[in-house]
């Protein structure tokens, strides 16, 4: 697998999911997004079913 599957990673089946996890892994260095729903990472938003870049990320 050389790309990864249009939709959120949470969508995606388990047989999918171990195809995907190299790319994920080298991914995960690049990562400027995460899920506000599961908390997962990605670098492209596409990635994620409700994405917020991490510069919006408010801790207060």
């Amino acid at each position: 697998m050389k790309k990864l599957p249009k939709k959120a990673i949470c969508k995606w089946n388990k047989t999918t999911l171990e195809k995907a996890l190299p790319i994920l892994l080298q991914q995960a260095d690049q990562a400027q997004y995460v899920c506000r729903k599961c908390g997962r990472i990605a670098a492209d938003p596409k990635n994620l079913c409700k994405a917020i870049h991490r510069s919006d990320f408010d801790e207060s």
